[in-house]
């Protein structure tokens, strides 16, 4: 990848930071997609996207993780000084939309109706995205290994601190 001052684009990027931003783009998709689905016979059926919820927040951290893992891919000079490395906060974001795409699944409503119990489930939607999630979770990890970049309680090579004001 040369540096001439222009962006660079998705196929000059490393294979790794190709599947993390693929896996996060086509995740958030799915958070778009059949999620869950309850089928009452007699009744009908219906689904629901993760955009339900808590569900709602897991999307968004989703789509923060691949904005932070673009951003440091694609133009890492322009991420700010963090206590943190920018690829530990996308792996962190990452992990976080896993979490909270879980609690949406264990969460679906359900209920009692004429003495039989109905409840959503996880629908082919909500199966694909949390692959995808995973996959973003794996290859965010590589990629933050790859830095050298530690995590916070690992000690080592974090990001560096912020310069010191000039003196006046």
């Amino acid at each position: 990848m040369s540096n001439t001052g222009s962006m660079p684009n998705f196929g000059g990027l490393g294979r790794d930071d190709q599947v993390f931003i693929g896996a996060g783009a086509l995740g958030f998709i799915f958070t778009f997609i059949a999620f869950a689905h309850i089928k009452i016979a007699g009744f009908g059926s219906d689904t629901a996207s993760a955009w339900h919820g808590i569900g709602s927040f897991a999307a968004l951290l989703l789509l923060a993780a691949t904005v932070v893992g673009a951003v440091a891919a694609m133009s890492p000079s322009s991420m700010p000084n963090l206590p943190i490395g920018v690829r530990v906060l996308a792996l962190g974001l990452s992990v976080l939309a896993f979490v909270f795409f879980i609690i949406r699944w264990v969460t679906l409503p359900g209920g009692d109706v004429l003495g039989h119990h109905y409840g959503y489930s996880l629908y082919w939607g909500g199966y694909i995205l949390l692959i995808l999630n995973l996959v973003q979770i794996g290859f965010g990890f590589k990629l933050m290994r790859a830095s050298g970049e530690s995590l916070p309680w690992e000690g080592g090579n974090a990001a560096p601190p912020p310069p010191a004001p000039p003196a006046a």
